[in-house]
C-alpha cells in the first residue's frame, strides 16, 4: 500500500507543526555529542529552509520541533542567495556550487518544503553519526510524524509540553536547565537564542508579559524590566506552572523551588544566563579573546578536521559582556 502523502497547510500562514521523530527501536543513540551535532544541524538548517523554529527538545531517543513555514513569496531574491550560499558554500575556501538564477523556482520549491527540511536533518544526522560509530544501516525508526497545531491555546500547550520533557524524564530539576532544549536557549539569549522564533513567543505571550508589567508597576514604582525579558519570564512561568502538575509515572518540578521562582518573579534570570553558559569553562578547546580563537584555529586546523573556516562565539550576549570585563569572551568547541 502505497503512504499516505503527509497534510500540510496550504497556506503556511495558517498555523504551526509539531514534530516528532524517533530513533530506531527508540534506542538511545543520542548521547551529549549526539544531541549537539544535532542541534548545531537543525541550527543551520533552519537558517536555510523556510522554517522557524518556535520550540524544540533533542532527546536521547527523540527529538520534538514545533515550527512554522515561511510563505515562499516573503523570501526575497536577496536572501533565496543568502540562504543558498549558507547551505552549500558556508565555510568553504572555494565556492561549491554558485547560485544559478534559471534555478530560482527550484530552490524556493525545495527550501520551502517541510518534507525536504527533515529528509535534509535526518540524513544530515545518520551520515554524521554512522561516520562516527563506523556504523552502517538505520538510525532513524520511523517517518516524522507531525501535527498541525493551531495558533492559539493548541500551540501554547505545545510549546510547554515540548519544554517539559526533560523535566519528566527525570534529566533535570529545572527546565531551563536542559541545554538541548528551546527553553535554555531563550534564556541564554544573546546569539544562542537569535535563530529561534522569537516573533511567535511575542505574539503569543507578550499581551500576558504587559498585563503583569502594569501589575508589578502598581507594587514597585521602581520596577524597571526589559520586555524581552518580560516575555521570557512569562514564558517560564506557563512552563513552571504545569511542571509543578503531578503526572502518573513522571518527574515533577520541585512545589518549592517552583513556587519560590514565581514569588520571586525570576528575579536570577541574569544567574540562570550565566549557568547555561559554565559549560564553556570546560567543554571549550579555545577560549579568550576573538582574535585569540581565530589564530588557535588557523594553527591547529588539521585537528578539526574540517575545511571550513570557524570562529569564536562568545560566552555570554554582546549587551551582557561588558568590553573588557571578565566575562569578554569567545570559545571555539569540538566535541567528540
Amino acid at each position: 500500500m502505497a503512504r499516505r502523502s503527509r497534510l500540510k497547510y496550504k497556506d503556511p500562514r495558517s498555523g504551526y507543526y509539531h514534530i516528532m521523530t524517533r530513533t530506531v527501536l527508540k534506542s538511545f543513540l543520542l548521547d551529549e555529542v549526539g544531541k549537539e551535532e544535532f542541534l548545531n544541524l537543525l541550527r543551520k538548517l533552519a537558517q536555510v529552509y523556510f522554517v522557524k523554529v518556535v520550540s524544540f527538545a533533542i532527546m536521547s531517543n527523540h527529538v520534538h520541533l514545533i515550527i512554522r513555514m515561511l510563505p515562499q513569496e516573503e523570501i526575497s531574491d536577496e536572501d533565496l542567495r543568502r540562504r543558498h550560499h549558507r547551505y552549500y558554500n558556508e565555510g568553504m575556501t572555494l565556492l561549491k556550487q554558485r547560485f544559478d538564477p534559471e534555478r530560482t523556482e527550484y530552490y524556493r520549491s525545495r527550501f520551502g518544503d517541510l518534507s525536504k527540511f527533515m529528509q535534509d536533518l535526518k540524513q544530515r544526522f545518520s551520515r554524521w553519526y554512522n561516520k562516527r560509530m563506523d556504523n552502517h544501516g538505520h538510525i532513524w525508526g520511523e517517518r516524522f510524524t507531525s501535527v498541525l497545531l493551531e495558533a492559539g491555546r493548541a500551540l501554547t500547550a505545545c510549546m510547554v509540553y515540548v519544554e517539559l520533557n526533560s523535566l519528566r524524564a527525570g534529566l533535570v530539576t529545572r527546565p531551563e536547565e536542559y541545554r538541548w532544549s528551546s527553553l535554555a536557549h531563550y534564556v541564554s539569549g544573546g546569539r544562542t537564542a537569535a535563530w529561534l522564533d522569537h516573533e511567535t513567543l511575542k505574539t503569543k505571550l507578550e499581551w500576558r508579559a504587559e498585563l503583569h508589567e502594569k501589575e508589578r508597576d502598581r507594587r514597585d514604582k521602581s520596577a524597571q524590566a526589559g520586555r524581552s525579558t518580560s516575555v521570557v519570564k512569562e514564558y517560564l512561568t506557563l512552563v513552571y506552572r504545569q511542571g509543578m502538575v503531578e503526572r502518573p509515572g513522571k518527574a515533577t518540578l520541585d512545589k518549592h523551588v517552583g513556587e519560590q521562582a514565581l514569588s520571586e518573579d525570576f528575579a536570577s534570570l541574569g544567574v540562570l544566563s550565566f549557568r547555561q553558559r559554565i559549560r564553556h569553562f570546560s567543554d571549550g578547546v579555545f577560549l579568550g579573546g576573538k582574535d585569540f580563537c581565530q589564530q588557535q584555529f588557523t594553527d591547529f586546523r588539521s585537528y578539526f578536521q574540517t575545511k571550513k573556516e570557524r570562529q569564536g562565539h562568545p560566552v555570554m550576549p554582546r549587551h551582557a559582556a561588558v568590553p573588557g570585563g571578565l566575562l569578554d569572551l569567545y570559545t571555539i568547541r569540538k566535541l567528540t
